[in-house]
């Protein structure tokens, strides 16, 4: 394993970053949440997919793969891209935008694992995150931050609830940064995690749990 060929990889795909709405925000009508667990020496990805504005679910997946990427911190996407890609293909159409668990811009090499899916399936993708990887943060407001780059914002710290930590928001590609942010404020139903990320993580728990009693059994 190179991890200077996988930089070079991960520059060279961060160039055909657009950060410009692929969708207008308001012609969205679904958003796909994808999750990831690991088990052993598989990969449990979970794609719920939710329509807005009522956040209601109208489809799932569920993939289980083999994985052999070791975990790399920055190096994610080449762990994790190609499995939740699997997950999510069959749930998107032309009105779809996807969030994951997985930084996108806000990246030391601005290509995070929503950057990747959004690459590969042309997609706006937002990232979420529950720590920094990458950026400076810049307080708004008591609940707002931008996470900037020098001069550039790469994306939003958001407080979305009284008593939790922010979570980081960036854009993967196909989405500015502004409206990545109102996405997830319209996904948000009183939880730290809005709705797509948090029904497929709370799904990745339910396979992973399921899988591990099989296991035993």
């Amino acid at each position: 394993m190179n991890l200077e060929e996988l930089r070079k990889i991960q520059e060279k795909m961060a160039k055909s970053v657009v950060l410009d709405d692929l969708i207008p925000l308001d012609d969205i009508k679904y958003v796909v949440g994808v999750d990831q667990a690991f088990i052993d020496d598989k990969i449990i990805s979970c794609a719920v997919k939710l329509r807005l504005p009522e956040l209601e679910v109208v489809d799932k997946s569920v993939k289980t793969e083999k994985v052999s990427f070791p975990y790399i911190p920055t190096f994610l996407m080449f762990r994790e891209g190609e499995p939740a890609v699997n997950a999510v293909k069959d749930l998107v159409d032309e009105r779809t935008a996807i969030m994951v668990d997985g930084s996108g811009i806000a990246h030391p090499r601005k290509c995070g694992l929503a950057t990747y899916i959004a690459l590969k399936l042309r997609k706006p993708t937002v990232g979420i995150t529950k720590k920094r990887l990458f950026g400076e943060v810049i307080k708004v407001n008591e609940e707002l931050a931008k996470i900037v780059d020098g001069k550039e914002v790469i994306g939003f710290t958001l407080k979305t609830c009284k008593r939790c930590n922010p979570i980081y928001i960036s854009p993967g590609s196909f989405i500015s940064p502004e409206s990545s942010l109102k996405l997830v404020q319209k996904c948000l139903k009183g939880y730290k995690l809005p709705e797509p990320v948090r029904i497929a993580d709370k799904m990745t728990k339910e396979v992973k749990r399921e899988l591990r009693h099989n296991l035993k059994a």
